[in-house]
């Protein structure tokens, strides 16, 4: 178990804040209310009690409601099925051409007692007259979100459209605001708002209030958009994205929602225990408050700078970190397992399982992972087999599989102490090879360094990188790629375990 014991301080602040929630959510599960206080109680059906929620929108409202609300709400006891229109891409305009042409092309991807189906080529209308939906929402394409030309006279008649068919005479309709890209996105609409987030974000909330000013039967706002932002001031920054764009798997979907089930129910996720495999309670308890102040305050990002971990982290690790790539997890507590599954990992603790605050990021992904490397190694890194031979891999020549060539995979460390000096020392092996498979690992911080390693029938040489200063704000980059001397046919570049070491 992994062992928090230097953070009394924060676990006692979560404490006391996990009481309070609970506290509230008691109080108000009796009415649910909306964002704006208006008790919606009255709308859920004596037969049943269960809440049924509709989100008209596409990827972005996939990333928000599909995955963790209808686990969250069961947790608070609530009885959910929620709904979602969805088309790929497509915003406004583009669903009003789908209903007037009769198109049907929208999916319908449905949660209804935890699981999950997906019913392609839906006409919009089959979908709002399938439940008597309690909640509806309406959302702009992500590129166009910020820019209120684009709305009208689209949203008018969306919003028309769906008054004219709902089977709930009490349905409320309301707008889910999406949220800006990464810093570092490279979605061709970002330039809309030149490529700036900070100018979406404040876009995205001008759009909003336009839009909820312009149509009042609009009675709530779900602000995932502002729970993002929020997020991103605490330790586990801009990482909330997987593609600078679409939210991160774990922590972003679960941010987002936290956010509907505040919106929705007028409980606090705040204290929860639900969270998806691969968010440790820290980052989950994180992502809770920074939805929870999003409700609070919806259009004004909130510092929460002092949530988790210190930024900038202060943190000299006790020992080594030591890390474990791919797909295989090890036996041993001392290694952190990093693998593909999570795109940020957060619970990253040093040999004597104390945690770092380190944040450990896939920016650049690798082809895939195997287990071909050697099982008894003699490096001074002392390996178990399960960590020398579990490694991710990647090519960057030619076609291998299904996969893509890659020229490199990257990484990013972010939140390390600044203050601090490392020493990274890197194993990669793949038995069985009848080639030169070198593998060259550059790190970027306050400047560069470089080594290289004969991947190729390793059992005993490391890559060692000394004196790395990590930028002012924390960060390394790692480049992963074939060395000078890489004859394999496609060019292959591996990596299996890294250790780091941290000095003053």
């Amino acid at each position: 178990m992994r062992n928090y014991r230097h953070f009394t301080a924060i676990i006692a602040f979560v404490l006391c804040f996990i009481a309070k929630a609970q506290t509230e959510a008691t109080a108000r599960q009796s009415q649910i209310p909306s964002l704006s206080g208006e008790g919606v109680g009255e709308n859920l059906p004596a037969q049943d009690s269960i809440i049924r929620v509709l989100a008209i929108g596409n990827s972005f409202s996939q990333d928000a409601v599909e995955q963790y609300l209808w686990e969250l709400a069961n947790e608070a006891g609530v009885k959910m099925i929620i709904g979602n229109a969805y088309r790929g891409g497509q915003g406004f305009q583009s669903h009003w051409i789908d209903v007037t042409e009769a198109n049907n092309t929208f999916e319908y991807r449905k949660v209804q007692n935890g699981q999950r189906t997906n019913t392609p080529r839906m006409a919009l209308a089959d979908i709002i007259t399938d439940e008597p939906w309690h909640f509806i929402t309406f959302q702009q394409v992500s590129q166009e979100s910020g820019l209120t030309t684009t709305f009208e006279p689209y949203l008018t008649y969306l919003i028309q459209y769906t008054q004219g068919l709902q089977t709930n005479p009490n349905a409320v309709y309301g707008y889910h605001q999406t949220w800006a890209y990464s810093h570092d996105s490279t979605h061709g609409g970002f330039a809309n708002y030149g490529n700036r987030q900070q100018v979406m974000y404040d876009s995205i909330c001008h759009a909003v209030q336009y839009a909820t000013t312009t149509h009042p039967e609009l009675r709530f706002m779900v602000p995932s958009g502002t729970a993002i932002q929020n997020a991103r001031t605490t330790w586990l920054g801009d990482n909330m994205n997987r593609d600078g764009y679409h939210l991160d798997l774990k922590m972003g979907r679960y941010t987002a929602a936290c956010t509907w089930l505040e919106v929705i129910t007028g409980i606090s996720p705040v204290g929860f225990s639900y969270h998806p495999d691969g968010i440790d309670f820290l980052t989950a308890h994180t992502c809770q408050v920074a939805a929870h102040e999003a409700v609070a305050r919806p259009y004004e990002c909130t510092a929460l700078d002092r949530e988790g971990f210190r930024t900038p982290n202060d943190i000299v690790p006790t020992g080594l970190v030591k890390l474990n790539f791919g797909a295989t997890y090890t036996a041993d507590p001392t290694w952190n397992d990093i693998t593909p599954a999570v795109r940020t990992h957060t619970n990253i603790t040093d040999s004597n399982m104390n945690p770092t605050g380190i944040l450990i990021t896939f920016t650049g992904d690798f082809g895939g992972s195997n287990t071909n490397g050697a099982a008894y190694t003699t490096t001074k890194m002392l390996m178990p087999a399960d960590v020398s031979q579990s490694a991710l891999w990647g090519y960057a020549t030619g076609k291998f599989g299904g996969q893509n060539a890659r020229q490199n995979a990257t990484l990013r460390l972010s939140n390390l102490n600044p203050e601090l000096t490392y020493e990274l020392t890197i194993f990669s092996s793949r038995m069985g090879s009848q080639d030169t498979r070198q593998t060259s690992y550059i790190v970027q911080g306050e400047d560069v360094w470089a080594d290289d390693l004969q991947a190729a029938n390793n059992a005993s040489q490391t890559a060692v990188i000394k004196d790395i200063h990590p930028t002012a704000d924390g960060q390394l980059t790692l480049t992963i790629m074939p060395g000078a001397q890489n004859n394999s046919p496609n060019s292959f570049y591996y990596l299996n375990a890294m250790t780091i070491k941290a000095k003053k």
